[in-house]
């Protein structure tokens, strides 16, 4: 039986001051065609932070930024993570 190495995904999680940001942040990033995705907040993003945030693919980081930053739409912290 061999093991296949699961290969490691590099993601941008961006969190936000509100539940309501990050579901606008949600909508924006989907018509600006960056796939994101609701997730729980992590810890890394700080206590400050509401209870969800958005996670983005690393290749689209910049994208989704400079979208939400058109949209008046900032995050309030980043953090890169990798996941499986």
């Amino acid at each position: 039986m061999s093991a296949v190495a699961a290969e490691r995904r590099t993601y941008l999680v961006l969190g936000f001051a509100t539940t309501h940001q990050a579901l606008d942040a949600e909508r924006v990033l989907l018509e600006c065609g960056v796939t994101a995705k609701l997730i729980p907040a992590p810890i890394e993003l700080g206590g400050a932070l509401c209870g969800i945030a958005l996670r983005v693919p690393a290749e689209k980081s910049e994208e989704a930024e400079n979208c939400l930053s058109r949209a008046s739409l900032p995050a309030e912290a980043t953090v890169r993570m990798e996941d499986y």
